[in-house]
């Protein structure tokens, strides 16, 4: 009876193995910790470098020295010279404590996406209510939510060749994300922005009429047709701090970069925004804004050079809104 059910059990864990992109169920993992040490402490020496430092007491972690070395920095400010970078001959420098954890993980997660580039912390909760911190080349997962902190960014590609670029202090739920074979019926892509903003960058899923695309805010709910937009929840008109859906005073902003997008009020009304249109909205209304520039706080660099660019003929810019309604937002 016991040689049965181990059979049983091995036989579950291939099946397992064998479902792509699929975490197991039930799986061990090591994770790592990195504090301050109290104990080892050391003076730099003459012509002493951070990564000759790093590799001399961590020969082992190889695969932990860009995180040892950011570490180190944070933990001894004063180590280091505020102009070159480099350490400073014979200051006090303390080292980094390494404590591994070993854990085992109950979940059922479907990666996604990858981080591709990341600027600052990010922390990650998946739909179990695990946290944790991502880097370059993490994998996303359906259910996660992205937090970024008040001076990060996050990109993630997604398995359709969509991107997300998030803004900080923003937040955001991979809902659903499902991609069929050969881009049929069926493929699905719901996002949910909890706070702050991002600039979307759809891929097959978006632009593929067959497929179920939604993006939900709170405020109003978009769908797209292969496009580049960028969104952010704001305090009214003052986007340099984000807000949540949840907020009293909490507006909407969207620029199209390309292609069109619909905005969809609670009662399933919509209309189209498209290349070069800015407008804002705040739950049943919505305001196009011509010949206007987006608000400060809105558009990075990058978003503001795209859009000054952008020159759609006059007809174009002033679109077709059946519904549009223009009172109430004091623009």
């Amino acid at each position: 009876m016991k040689n049965i059910t181990r059979f049983n059990q091995i036989i579950f864990a291939l099946c397992l193995l064998a479902v792509p992109g699929m975490h197991s169920l039930m799986a061990d993992t090591i994770r790592y910790e990195f504090s301050e040490s109290s104990r080892s402490i050391m003076r730099v020496g003459p012509n002493q470098s951070l990564d000759m430092l790093v590799r001399q007491i961590y020969p082992n972690h190889q695969e932990m020295w860009p995180q040892l070395k950011e570490k180190i920095k944070e933990f001894n400010p004063n180590a280091f010279n505020r102009y070159t970078g480099k350490l400073i001959p014979g200051q006090r420098l303390n080292l980094v404590t390494i404590k591994r954890i070993h854990e085992t993980v109950v979940d059922n997660l479907e990666q996604v996406g990858d981080v591709v580039a990341i600027n600052g912390s990010v922390m990650v909760v998946d739909k179990n209510g695990k946290e944790r911190q991502v880097s370059k080349k993490s994998m996303i997962f359906e259910g996660d939510r992205l937090n970024t902190d008040k001076k990060a960014t996050l990109v993630v590609k997604m398995i359709d060749g969509a991107e997300m670029r998030i803004k900080p202090d923003s937040s955001v739920r991979i809902s659903q994300y499902e991609m069929k074979s050969g881009f049929e019926a069926g493929s699905t892509s719901i996002i949910d922005l909890i706070k702050g903003g991002l600039r979307k960058i759809t891929g097959s899923i978006g632009a593929n009429p067959l497929s179920v695309y939604r993006f939900h805010t709170g405020v109003m709910t978009i769908g797209v047709r292969g496009t580049d937009y960028v969104v952010k929840l704001c305090d009214q008109n003052d986007c340099s701090k984000s807000a949540s859906r949840n907020d009293a005073n909490t507006r909407l902003h969207v620029v199209v970069l390309d292609g069109l997008i619909t905005l969809e009020d609670e009662e399933g009304k919509n209309g189209e925004l498209i290349m070069g249109q800015y407008a804002l909205a705040q739950q049943d209304k919505v305001a196009l804004v011509k010949d206007a520039e987006p608000v400060a706080g809105l558009l990075d660099a990058e978003e503001i050079a795209a859009f000054g660019q952008l020159d759609p003929p006059k007809e174009e810019r002033e679109g077709i809104w059946p519904w549009l309604l223009l009172l109430g937002l004091g623009i």
